[in-house]
């Protein structure tokens, strides 16, 4: 009974997302996507994944203001940039150490750093614990490398956990 409880988000998200797939709502669609859900949870079970999340909602609310003030930032100096230099702007891609171990952190970090215009992840070495981040015209790299993991113990105050607390 238990692991059909843990398992009704994972179906009800299914059935929801097949229901916006079709962009309408009637029985006979409520229906199969209720097939559909079964069949998929039956052929491919999922098993849980104990991640060590451990939101601390302060940090996150810091995190999330960061990246909107981030977000509003770039896409001006990315505006700016086009209109003064055109065709001309310049990137560079800069090496960047990463500061965690644990993948989904290293991803969170990776794609929130990839979100606004002007830095992006283009490579990640796991084994050397390095991004390789673009950016538009950069200006001083050591500026963007401190942006970088500024952001990442940003990342790393928000979800993870005591023990990959950089600080």
């Amino acid at each position: 009974m238990t692991a059909m409880l843990r398992r009704l988000p994972m179906f009800l998200w299914l059935v929801l997302v097949w229901l916006l797939l079709w962009g309408s709502v009637d029985i006979g669609l409520v229906v199969l996507g209720v097939l559909v859900a079964v069949g998929v949870l039956a052929l491919y079970p999922v098993r849980p994944v104990c991640s060590g999340l451990r939101p601390r909602p302060i940090a996150l609310l810091r995190l999330a203001g960061y990246l909107v003030a981030d977000l509003v930032t770039s896409a001006v100096k990315v505006g700016w940039q086009v209109l003064r230099h055109g065709r001309a702007v310049r990137g560079a891609v800069i090496a960047v150490p990463v500061l965690s171990d644990v993948d989904w952190l290293v991803a969170a970090a990776a794609n929130l750093l990839s979100l606004g215009p002007g830095k992006s992840v283009v490579q990640l070495d796991r084994k050397g614990r390095v991004f390789y981040v673009y950016a538009l015209n950069p200006g001083d790299p050591a500026r963007v490398r401190d942006d970088v993991l500024h952001l990442q113990r940003r990342v790393l105050r928000a979800f993870g956990a005591s023990e990959e607390d950089p600080l």
